[in-house]
């Protein structure tokens, strides 16, 4: 469980630089052209940050409950 929590933190990292980087590319004028790149890039940078957060959750979730488990059978 820790491997997919590392690996979800690794993949919220990844699509926040993802975002910062479209974000400066978006206030840099002299790349005004790739706007509508940038803005693709965000949205994508923003599932991929969902989808790691709630493996996150799930990973928790599943941690707690096999805790609860193993606190029963002991």
């Amino acid at each position: 469980m820790v491997n997919a929590i590392n690996t979800a933190l690794g993949g919220l990292q990844t699509a926040s630089r993802g975002v910062a980087k479209a974000a400066e590319n978006i206030a840099d004028p002299a790349k005004q052209d790739r706007i509508v790149e940038d803005i693709v890039d965000i949205k994508i940078s923003e599932a991929a940050y969902k989808a790691n957060a709630a493996v996150i959750r799930v990973t928790s979730d599943m941690q707690d409950e096999l805790l609860k488990t193993f606190d029963k059978e002991v």
